[in-house]
């Protein structure tokens, strides 16, 4: 949601999911670091936070903050098969091809290169 007053929405629409025990929410930061503030603490159960185009030194900073349980990754996880190898050895990562996002087929899903065939 990117138009109108989010705040009102998110205040008056989150407690009442809070409501149904959903095992998780999944937020898209959009930059308001009071309004995620306020998501931990009106969500009961797992709190899933991505930040978009992150740097991969800063994956972590809302678990390690505690704002949030799981730090969703998104692009990097479709262009790199071998996301977590990766990050552990500090390899350089695939480049994402948002042309073939959701686009229909197998391209872009299963043709990126791992550390093996790279």
């Amino acid at each position: 949601m990117r138009q109108g007053d989010t705040t009102t929405l998110y205040k008056t629409l989150v407690p009442k999911l809070a409501g149904l025990q959903l095992a998780y929410l999944h937020v898209v930061h959009g930059g308001d670091e009071e309004l995620l503030q306020w998501f931990r603490g009106a969500w009961p159960t797992s709190l899933f936070v991505n930040r978009p185009d992150r740097p991969r030194n800063e994956i972590s900073i809302d678990v390690d903050a505690n704002v949030a349980d799981v730090a969703s990754i998104g692009r990097p996880a479709l262009a790199n098969p071998d996301l977590v190898e990766r990050l552990k050895r500090g390899e350089p990562l695939n480049e994402p091809d948002p042309a073939t996002f959701f686009g229909g087929d197998e391209h872009g899903y299963t043709d990126y290169p791992t550390l093996q065939t790279s």
